[in-house]
């Protein structure tokens, strides 16, 4: 299972690669000079998105560890419905 992920990451990796470079080396587009304010706002803006994408999977993970998401309603109808959608 793992080497299936790192082969669909490492392909997935290689196509992004390749699509960076062709657009880059085709001329398409001109280059474009960003000052030290724009890195800093760009690498500013990246790392908050990362932080807060695992932070908010690690409270996904942990809800759904601590049984937070469980269903509360204990009566017939519920439980019913429980079992038929667990299988």
């Amino acid at each position: 299972m793992i080497k299936r992920v790192l082969l669909l990451a490492g392909i997935c990796f290689i196509c992004v690669l390749a699509s960076v470079l062709l657009i880059s080396f085709s001329g398409v587009l001109p280059p474009v000079q960003m000052s030290a304010h724009g890195w800093f706002a760009f690498m500013l803006g990246a790392g908050l998105c990362i932080l807060l994408s695992v932070g908010l999977f690690a409270l996904a993970f942990f809800s759904a560890r601590s049984g937070h998401d469980e269903i509360s309603d204990l009566s017939e109808n519920s439980n019913t419905q429980f079992h038929n959608r667990i299988g």
